[in-house]
């Protein structure tokens, strides 16, 4: 009788260990998260918000972003903040200890896709923050998973 209780109390904490893994993963990440920001107008700095924010990743944990992907009706210019930039930093519109971690050109009515091979860690306590402030239609989607700080 023991042998088969012990049996079961292994076959029920394994089970809750694969479980556990699975229930948590995120396009195909562990802890995995998706944001996406689509705005008609010209845009100033803003939090991207939802998964992007050190309320979901825990303020113990760090943000690695994976892959970028940008489209905009308007074409980006070489004047400061006028073509897609992520930030990072702390409150709403990431204004403390910010840092630029993230640029790229793009052409009206053209797309970036960035899939990184070297994740961009967002440190612990961070927001992730964006900017391109040429008027017109912008969506801007990232994913990554949320890790360690160290």
């Amino acid at each position: 009788m023991k042998k088969y209780l012990l049996s079961a109390v292994i076959l029920v904490i394994g089970v809750a260990i694969y479980l556990s893994a699975q229930s948590t993963t995120v396009s195909g990440r562990q802890d995995g998260f998706d944001c996406v920001v689509t705005v008609s107008t010209a845009t100033t700095i803003q939090a991207v918000g939802g998964a992007c924010t050190t309320a979901n990743a825990g303020a113990n944990r760090a943000m690695y972003i994976t892959d970028v992907e940008f489209g905009s009706s308007a074409a980006g210019s070489t004047a400061a903040d006028s073509f897609p930039t992520l930030k990072s930093g702390s409150g709403t519109t990431c204004g403390t200890g910010t840092a630029v971690i993230w640029q790229g050109m793009i052409t009206a009515n053209g797309n970036i896709v960035s899939n990184l091979s070297t994740p961009i860690k967002v440190a612990a306590g961070n927001d992730i923050c964006w900017i391109m402030s040429t008027a017109g239609s912008k969506v801007i989607q990232i994913h990554g998973f949320y890790g360690n700080p160290s």
